[in-house]
């Protein structure tokens, strides 16, 4: 008999993507949306995954992954423990998703409320699986380097948040993806992984890349710490920065090691063809739309 999987958060770019990777491997999936998303849909279904439409916060998920073989939940953690506090779960593997933040500015309030998750997870399911991505795209339905590549298409002046010295290390959404199929497995075990790309950039190495990618010239004209500050509450207000991201504006945000992540596994996708693959995608969505 083929194990058995459920996915929750099947609807977004890692959801859907950890859906078809487990398709592909051989298991039998059940990918739940809170939205319906009918290309995605359409997507898994030409694979075999079972499409279902359910919100976090309702018990009818739950009841659907009873005695799964893996459960992978995509969606915020800190809604995922709520949900998983109020009713109980029996499943073989259980694979969620938190942040990397946690590890780089854990005294921050919404990364004190994921480690707050994460423990409270631990507790309840011991051998839980807890990805920390870093900085994750390469899918339009992702929106920061989405935003970017956008802005870099447009603007002849191309304004970076802070000194632009401060490092990152991106992961290409399907890499992510992989990891979690990984862990799902009977045989791995349960631990906290940090995900990141292989490649280790400058913030101003990164828009440099990003231009290259959307094939344009423009001047990458840093902004300093003190005037993001002095202008947060407008740049908050519009969406664009959080007083979080604004302090953590000059800070490296590169995976912080943890548990070991499965020995097969490796992040294969390098920022310049992600980059490009993500314009890609980006250009045939505007061509549908």
């Amino acid at each position: 008999m083929s194990r058995t999987a459920f996915v929750v958060g099947a609807g977004g770019a890692v959801g859907e993507a950890v859906a078809l990777g487990l398709a592909q491997a051989g298991w039998r999936v059940t990918g739940s949306m809170r939205q319906t998303r009918p290309d995605a849909a359409r997507r898994l279904e030409g694979v075999g995954v079972s499409v279902a439409m359910h919100d976090i916060a309702d018990r009818a998920w739950i009841d659907a992954a009873q005695g799964a073989d893996a459960v992978v939940l995509t969606a915020n953690l800190t809604l995922v423990a709520g949900a998983l506090a109020e009713h109980r779960l029996s499943c073989g593997k259980l694979v969620v998703f938190s942040s990397n933040n946690v590890a780089i500015d854990p005294l921050a309030p919404s990364y004190r409320e994921l480690a707050g998750a994460e423990t409270h997870l631990r507790g309840r399911f011991p051998n839980i699986a807890i990805i920390r991505p870093t900085l994750i795209y390469g899918d339009p339905r992702l929106r920061t380097l989405t935003r970017l590549l956008h802005l870099a298409k447009t603007l002849t002046v191309l304004p970076l948040p802070g000194s632009g010295r401060a490092r990152v290390q991106p992961i290409f959404y399907t890499d992510l993806a992989a990891l979690a199929v990984a862990l799902a497995e009977p045989g791995a075990r349960g631990g906290v992984f940090a995900a990141g790309g292989p490649d280790i950039v400058s913030m101003g190495a990164l828009y440099r890349l990003a231009l290259e990618a959307v094939g344009r010239r423009a001047l990458v004209a840093p902004v300093p710490r003190w005037l993001l500050r002095v202008f947060a509450s407008a740049l908050e207000a519009r969406g664009l920065f959080t007083a979080e991201q604004i302090a953590r504006a000059d800070v490296d945000r590169v995976a912080v090691a943890c548990d070991s992540p499965p020995s097969h596994w490796r992040p294969l996708t390098h920022l310049p063809e992600g980059l490009a693959r993500l314009q890609a995608s980006m250009c045939s969505t505007e061509k549908s739309t």
